[in-house]
């Protein structure tokens, strides 16, 4: 499937905000044809000696508010169409992720997935809410137009037709070049924003190593590249602003204002329908300026959804089996079997041949050096992967047989830097378990024997943590985070 079609495929929950704003369009050009007819008629009983001003204050008591306020309804559902596409994409590009799991998510830089995630979703405001919109006024107006100036003058309107063609032509050719250049330039800002993200996670690592100054270069050197980028993108966007002007000058007000200057003469029109020729002739050339104007951000836009796209399109490592079970199980001992598992398709070995079984009621400890596949063991037993050889399965089931949803709700997993949002000590907790009253966070919170640690804080369970929260010690926050696994009343890894 095209990108441009898949971006049309976005818009199926929105459609009709693009459609109302297209139906908008159409009647303010209606309108402005209306205030042209009036304005040509006006003038040309001015020529004749016969003005009358009542024409004049129709056009201003009636149909200039109306259009005004057809302007400003087309406005808001273009922006109702453009806000309620990226709420969607959003929630599909992050629960996409979420399935990709982490397996996924440790192979990318997480500032260029942030760059996408945020940027590439708000350039794709303008494509929606402007450029796709107005590209339909663009292609309809003037052919439309066409037709009412027929009625006038057939041989204008003819004029007309042939020289529409040209204006088409022109945008495909410089749509392809913005859109290379575009893509360049979303590939060098993600690499910045993966570079500086990392940077600023690495901070305390990059002193300690005095590769703080080294670090800037790069950065510096990046940013150079961006800046090209960038200028080689306004250049390109300006040039073909200009070029589109005037192409659409050539081929609409210039053969016009010709062939009305020529009817005239030979007095096939009157003098009220050359105004008027000439006068719609820049109506026609307006819809395909604003096109171009839009042009660069369409190209921005269509960019940054390749990206995205890429990424929607990438198949999760661990996939759920078509007849998955949640079994009821009553002695949920773990068992692996001779288990494989490499990374980097079979690139960088983990496990090789493990074989271990841990009973209900077992305290185990994996004792090992960094990379000896402590953390792979984690990573199997949440399906965040699965092994090349050998069999892991829970109460008796193959964990490819579970239910993924079932399978992980079944275990906890305290991590060595454990995380606290921004939210009350109670939101957190109630992470785990969302129903949890308050009698059953404070017994989770003693059975961890942090229960006094938190009515010690300045509001005890109602305290804000996390970022712009109360700064807690590593400690504490880890032994929040155990009351969390506790809560939900699953085995602990």
């Amino acid at each position: 499937m095209g990108l441009d079609r898949r971006l049309i495929e976005l818009t199926r929950g929105t459609r009709k905000w693009i459609v109302t704003a297209i139906g908008l369009g159409w009647l303010i050009v209606a309108l402005n044809v209306a205030q042209v007819s009036i304005i040509g008629r006006v003038i040309g009983e001015a020529l004749e000696g016969q003005l009358r001003l009542e024409w004049l204050l129709l056009m201003f008591v009636g149909i200039v508010p109306l259009r005004a306020g057809l302007n400003w309804a087309a406005r808001l559902a273009s922006h109702r169409s453009a806000g309620q596409t990226k709420l969607l994409l959003r929630d599909r590009l992050y629960t996409h992720l979420l399935d990709l799991g982490p397996g996924y998510l440790e192979s990318e830089r997480t500032g260029a997935l942030v760059h996408t995630a945020v940027e590439g979703v708000e350039a794709l405001e303008v494509y929606f809410g402007q450029y796709l919109p107005q590209f339909v006024l663009g292609v309809s107006i003037p052919i439309l137009l066409c037709g009412y100036i027929a009625t006038m003058d057939w041989m204008t309107a003819a004029a007309l037709l042939v020289t529409l063609p040209l204006i088409p032509a022109s945008l495909m050719v410089i749509q392809r070049k913005l859109r290379n250049v575009s893509e360049k330039y979303w590939t060098s800002a993600g690499k910045l924003s993966a570079q500086f993200l990392d940077s600023i996670q690495g901070l305390t690592t990059l002193k300690m190593f005095n590769r703080g100054k080294a670090r800037a270069e790069e950065m510096q050197g990046q940013a150079e590249r961006l800046r090209q980028d960038t200028m080689r993108l306004l250049s390109i966007n300006l040039i073909s602003l200009f070029f589109i002007d005037w192409v659409s000058t050539l081929g609409t007000t210039v053969v016009a204002c010709g062939m009305a200057a020529w009817r005239l003469q030979t007095g096939a029109i009157t003098y009220s329908e050359a105004v008027m020729l000439t006068l719609l002739s820049l109506e026609m050339a307006r819809p395909l300026i604003l096109l171009g104007s839009y042009f660069h951000a369409g190209a921005s836009g269509a960019a940054a959804a390749q990206r995205i796209f890429e990424i929607l399109d990438i198949q999760p490592q661990v996939q759920e089996a078509p007849d998955a079970v949640s079994p009821v199980i009553n002695t949920p001992h773990i068992r692996f079997e001779h288990v494989c598992l490499a990374y980097d398709n079979g690139e960088r070995p983990a496990l090789e041949d493990v074989s271990f079984e841990i009973h209900p009621g077992e305290m185990v400890a994996l004792v090992g050096a960094s990379g000896a596949g402590k953390s792979s063991v984690v990573n199997l037993l949440f399906r965040f992967f699965d092994p090349q050889k050998g069999i892991i399965s829970l109460g008796g089931n193959r964990l490819s047989n579970l239910s993924l949803d079932w399978l992980r709700r079944q275990m906890a997993l305290v991590a060595q830097d454990a995380y606290l949002f921004h939210g009350t000590v109670a939101e957190n907790l109630c992470l785990a378990k969302p129903e949890a009253t308050q009698a059953e966070l404070k017994a989770a919170a003693r059975m961890t024997s942090v229960h006094d640690l938190i009515e010690a804080l300045p509001e005890g369970y109602a305290t804000q943590v996390g970022e712009h929260g109360l700064s807690l010690s590593g400690g504490q926050v880890q032994c929040i985070a155990i009351a969390r696994a506790v809560l939900k009343d699953a085995p602990i890894v």
